[in-house]
Formats: structure tokens, C-alpha cells, sequence
């Protein structure tokens, strides 16, 4: 797809890669092919795969994908690039060689002049192609190649696997800083049993599109809705638990003064800090009046993370 019209004739300058998550590593990737289009006067754009890699190649040990489709595509597009080209990845895909795969890049994107890639991308049957024979198989159909140096944070780089152990710990300041913006679930609003409700504290409840989590836990949050941010106390429900299974595979949200009806929309839910692990209440009024305390602590959050 092409989200951004673009000069066909034009030099193209492509970043190629899975960039799950558009962390801050993808984002130097991105930064670095839309200086290189400006110099050149080329159009920047992008090649990434459908499905992961690892889900068609070993499914079993495949990661938990950060981001939607849709949201990576969104994403891309905020770093400057003009055009997102998703190829299938089948099999027959993956057991092309290197040079051919090169080659049939040049013969889908005539005007290819360069390609823009992570130090670690690997490319071709048995990941035969790298920084290494890049290069030369390039040049060999005129094209330059640029490899990007790891964006690094506490001697280790920025990649997407750091990120999911991030969150899956719960950690979502270091996620944030990771990722370069918040980590968010994007989702569908389900009806639900309407218990927030009876306690006074009305709940989106939002079904992710995809199935990572942040640790289970209530975290200060965002919905993010078309009219901006709005920040409330989120619910993350303990799958392990069985005092919890009625609440399935929803991610909760009370907003403080939202009343609107969100049924089936899709959101985001963008997480700012982890407030605490969950507790089992005596009564109804015990779980309200924590509940209040948890939604000015996750309001008091976002105020410090945002302000």
C-alpha cells in the first residue's frame, strides 16, 4: 500500500525490515532513508513482511507481536516515509536466494536506487544474505545499500524482544523508553458485566486485537480516542487466576467523566505505569474505595509523565 502519494519516477529509497513495534531503532532506520531520499531527491519508502517471519517459519517459537498492521503502518508513516509496501512472506518467499531476492525487488520498484537496513537484517534462503554480502550483491544491479547502526541503550540494542520482556514485567516506563512513545493495545470496546458500573466506576472494556499483555495489574493509562488522550486507571486481569476468568481476554479502563458510548469503536489503550498487583476484596465497599485511590494515583501518573 501507498498511504502517501509519491513521484514513481522519482529515485526510491527503501527501508526494508519487520519493525514490529517502529521502536526507536526502526525509527533511526526510517530517519536515516528519508535524509538519504532528500539528498538524492528520491521518494522514501518502505518494505516490510506479512506474516512475521518466525509465525510461518517455526509458529511455535514465534514472538508476540508488539503491534497491530495497522498501527505499525500508522507508525511508519508518522517517521516520514511516503510509501509502505507489504509483501507476503510464503515459503516459496523464503527459500529464494539472495541475489534473486535483490533482483526482484529491482524488478517490482524500477526506480530502486537504495536500500536502508538494520546492521543485523539478514535476507534470503538460510539467511544467506547479510551486512557482510549486501554490498557487493547490490552494486551488482546498481543499487547502493546502507546499513544502519543498533540504536543502543545499557550496552544492549534497542530491539523488539527487549521490549515484550518490558512489558511482559510490567515495565512500562522502560517499554516507553524503548519504544520512543507508549506502549498501547489497540482494540475493540465489548459490552461487559456492567460490575465497574455497580461499584461506580464505569469501565471501557476493550478486546486487543493482539494477545501480548502487560503483567496483570491496574496501571495508570490512556484511552486514546479521535478527539486526543484521556487519561484514567486501567485493569490488565490475571489469565492464571481462576477467581478471574470471567473477565476472558478484556483489557479495562475507567476514564473519570466519560459517559459516551463506545461500543464497538476501536481504540488504543496506552500504558503509563504499573500501580499495583491485584487484590482480593472483602466487600464491595473495600474494592470502591480502592478503586477510587487507584484512579487519582494513575491520574496523578499521567500528570507527572505528561504534563
Amino acid at each position: 500500500m501507498s498511504p502517501l502519494p509519491a513521484n514513481d519516477a522519482a529515485p526510491l529509497v527503501l527501508a526494508i525490515g519487520q519493525f514490529d513495534g517502529v521502536h526507536r531503532g526502526h525509527q533511526a532506520i526510517f530517519r536515516t532513508t528519508v535524509e538519504s531520499a532528500e539528498r538524492f531527491g528520491g521518494t522514501p519508502a518502505c518494505l516490510t513482511f506479512q506474516p512475521h517471519v518466525a509465525q510461518l517459519l517455526n509458529p511455535a517459537r514465534a514472538p508476540l507481536l508488539l503491534a497491530t498492521p495497522e498501527q505499525n503502518q500508522a507508525l511508519i508513516a508518522a517517521c516520514g516515509i511516503q510509501q509502505i509496501h507489504v509483501f507476503p512472506f510464503t515459503r516459496e518467499f523464503a527459500a529464494m536466494g539472495p541475489a534473486d531476492f535483490l533482483s526482484l525487488l529491482k524488478m517490482e520498484f524500477p526506480s530502486l536506487a537504495e536500500i536502508v537496513v538494520g546492521e543485523n537484517f539478514t535476507f534470503g534462503k538460510d539467511r544467506a544474505g547479510h551486512r557482510g554480502t549486501l554490498p557487493s550483491l547490490a552494486a551488482a544491479l546498481g543499487l547502493r545499500a546502507h546499513m544502519v547502526p543498533h540504536v543502543e541503550w545499557d550496552g544492549a540494542p534497542i530491539s523488539s524482544t527487549r521490549i515484550r520482556a518490558a512489558v511482559a514485567a510490567g515495565d512500562l516506563p522502560l517499554a516507553t523508553f524503548l519504544l520512543g512513545r507508549a506502549f498501547a493495545l489497540a482494540g475493540t470496546v465489548v459490552r461487559g458485566r456492567a460490575v465497574g458500573r455497580s461499584l461506580g466506576f464505569p469501565t471501557a472494556n476493550v478486546r486487543p486485537d493482539l494477545p501480548i499483555r502487560p503483567a496483570p495489574g491496574i496501571y495508570a493509562a490512556r484511552l486514546m480516542l479521535s478527539d486526543g488522550p484521556h487519561p484514567g486507571a486501567a485493569f490488565v486481569p490475571d489469565p492464571a487466576d481462576p477467581a478471574q476468568a470471567h473477565f476472558g481476554k478484556v483489557v479495562e479502563i475507567h476514564v473519570p467523566g466519560l459517559a459516551r458510548d463506545l461500543y464497538d469503536q476501536q481504540v488504543e489503550i496506552a500504558f503509563t505505569r504499573r500501580l499495583r498487583g491485584h487484590v482480593h476484596f472483602p466487600d464491595a465497599a473495600a474494592a470502591s474505595a480502592r478503586i477510587a485511590a487507584d484512579v487519582q494515583a494513575a491520574l496523578a501518573a499521567d500528570a507527572e509523565q505528561n504534563p
